[in-house]
């Protein structure tokens, strides 16, 4: 396992080109949207034909993106399409999204994080928009695909959508994707968390970990200088996982004392650290 590994974001504008004034009046109408949207009390269309048209288009966005299809990806976007995210910032264009889609799918990155998504059930609404199209909101989780053919769930987040009909064709114009959350295969207390807070020490470096709210951050300390850092989620009171690659720290104590951080990529011990 390399000491610099980085941490990649999910979402389909990695890396695209923010633009720093977004005020006029249709962007300004999208956020209020989602301001308001927990208190729209508009009746479910379940089984609408409105309904049924962007819940199919939600699943087909998604499944080409998740695989990669570009040219697939690209037929659903207008030619106007902007894409707003909370962590990833401002994509402005169709180009600068498909740049961005060039780079999530890059062998890289796809080789380290595979991810799926998950509609989850009951938070699809779709809201006609007169003489334009339809109005989309919804929930979903991202699994990370594990080289063993497991999987472990990463982060969920919600998600608006503005879909326009143009000659008898849906197109995506405007995606505001936000309230990105990490979510781990279990909960742990903050009394179990914390016994793994201190330095753990190898031969090249030092591992920091400290606890982030439900989770543990591990970083790598060179010469006193910290490096690369990664959250860790945790999969059983002593295993942790990151939301990228198939690496799990593990913590092992003798007696009631944490006493040694096992580091396993793929299955296999790679590393032994003593606590400090």
């Amino acid at each position: 396992m390399t000491a610099k590994m980085e941490t990649f974001i999910f979402h389909a504008g990695i890396l695209n080109v923010k633009a720093n004034i977004m005020k006029t009046t249709f962007r300004s109408i999208l956020l209020i949207i989602i301001l308001t949207s927990l208190s729209i009390t508009g009746i479910s269309q379940h089984s609408s034909e409105l309904y049924n048209a962007i819940m199919k288009m939600d699943s087909l966005y998604f499944s080409a993106q998740i695989e990669c299809d570009l040219e697939k990806y690209a037929s659903f976007l207008s030619d106007d399409f902007e894409f707003f995210h909370d962590n990833g910032g401002f994509t402005a264009s169709k180009d600068d999204e498909m740049k961005g889609m060039v780079i999530f799918c890059g062998e890289e990155q796809r080789v380290r994080q595979t991810l799926r998504r998950e509609l989850i059930d009951g938070t699809l609404k779709v809201y006609p928009m007169d003489n334009y199209g339809a109005l989309e909101f919804c929930d979903h989780v991202f699994y990370l695909q594990i080289n063993d053919g497991t999987e472990k769930v990463v982060s969920s987040g919600k998600m608006t959508a503005l879909w326009k009909l143009i000659n008898n064709d849906w197109k995506l114009t405007r995606i505001i994707s936000y309230h990105h959350q990490p979510l781990a295969e279990i909960e742990l207390s903050y009394e179990t968390l914390n016994q793994y807070v201190g330095d753990y020490v190898l031969p090249d470096r030092i591992v920091n970990i400290v606890r982030e709210g439900k989770l543990l951050r591990a970083t790598d300390i060179t010469n006193g200088k910290p490096e690369w850092n990664s959250e860790l989620f945790p999969e059983s009171e002593n295993t942790f996982y990151f939301n990228y690659e198939n690496v799990v720290y593990e913590f092992v104590k003798k007696g009631s004392t944490v006493t040694t951080l096992n580091i396993y990529e793929n299955g296999e011990l790679i590393e032994k650290a003593k606590r400090k």
